[in-house]
């Protein structure tokens, strides 16, 4: 018997973030209106963007954003904050298993925590200052265990290593996470 998969959507809230971050192309802003009317929200921009299709034109979806916005009189967060809302969405989507872990570890990385410039307020490791060194340096000794020609320990494969490191990734993003939505 096939069971209902219930898809993980992104809230209102997390698809701000992925706006604020620079991860969200102007012709997906009608998907902020849908899922706001989804939430409960209304106001008649609100309404309206919901309505448009991707394909109109993008200073007319944007103008409605940006009303909607004002209408709701929402606060968008900072950079930082929302980088860290989008890595957390992205997380739960791994673990939801709708996002392999390395392809979403990759997107945080490469597009969310780059977003804003994380690095620089690193004191001893990098991303310390966000609690995320552990998972960047498990990330890159995944990476750099793929891409390795040679065996990194005498008794196990490559492949071995790797699927390990996989299993103390998840439980780091675990850990990582409740730490972020407890106000960690």
């Amino acid at each position: 018997m096939l069971g209902t998969i219930l898809k993980l959507k992104m809230t209102f809230k997390q698809l701000l973030a992925k706006y604020v971050t620079g991860n969200l192309p102007t012709d997906q802003f009608p998907n902020i209106g849908i899922t706001g009317i989804e939430e409960g929200l209304d106001s008649p921009s609100l309404l309206i963007l919901a309505g448009l299709s991707k394909n109109e034109s993008l200073y007319e979806i944007e103008h409605y954003f940006k009303r909607t916005i004002e209408e709701l009189k929402i606060e968008l967060p900072d950079k930082p904050k929302a980088s860290i809302e989008l890595a957390s969405a992205i997380i739960d989507e791994i673990h939801a298993g709708e996002k392999d872990l390395i392809e979403g570890l990759r997107e945080i990385r490469n597009q969310v925590l780059d977003s804003y410039d994380f690095y620089t307020e690193s004191k001893n490791y990098c991303y310390d200052s966000i609690g995320f060194e552990k998972i960047y340096g498990l990330y890159d000794s995944f990476e750099d265990l793929s891409n390795a020609d040679y065996s990194w320990q005498l008794h196990k494969s490559n492949k071995q290593l790797m699927a390990e490191l996989k299993e103390e990734l998840l439980t780091e993003l675990k850990i990582w996470n409740e730490k972020i939505k407890n106000g960690a």
